[in-house]
């Protein structure tokens, strides 16, 4: 084993043979698709579910209280206030996308 040869010198190696007429020609094996065929095939895209927005109702750690439906607004924030009032701590809404079914 020598050295490695760079490119180079690879080059001008080759282009020595060429000029002497050393070389068959094209050596190269035509590309085959691959094996699994996975640039012809699309990936299946899972279909999302479908989802609602709800209004939940939180304590200060972020766990669900309970939820309302969105039309439901004025309820949750009224069930805050009633909350809030009888000193159960903090109390706060916010939207929530949960699966429909």
């Amino acid at each position: 084993m020598g050295r490695p040869l760079n490119r180079f010198e690879m080059r001008a190696a080759v282009e020595a043979a060429e000029a002497r007429g050393l070389t068959k020609g094209d050596d190269k094996k035509p590309r085959r698709p691959s094996e699994a065929g996975a640039s012809s095939k699309r990936k299946a895209v899972a279909t999302p579910s479908r989802t609602r927005v709800v209004w939940a109702v939180c304590d200060i750690g972020g766990r669900t209280v309970t939820t309302f439906d969105y039309a439901q607004k004025a309820d949750a924030e009224a069930l805050v206030a009633q909350l809030k009032a009888k000193g159960k701590g903090e109390h706060f809404i916010r939207s929530v996308k949960e699966p429909m079914g």
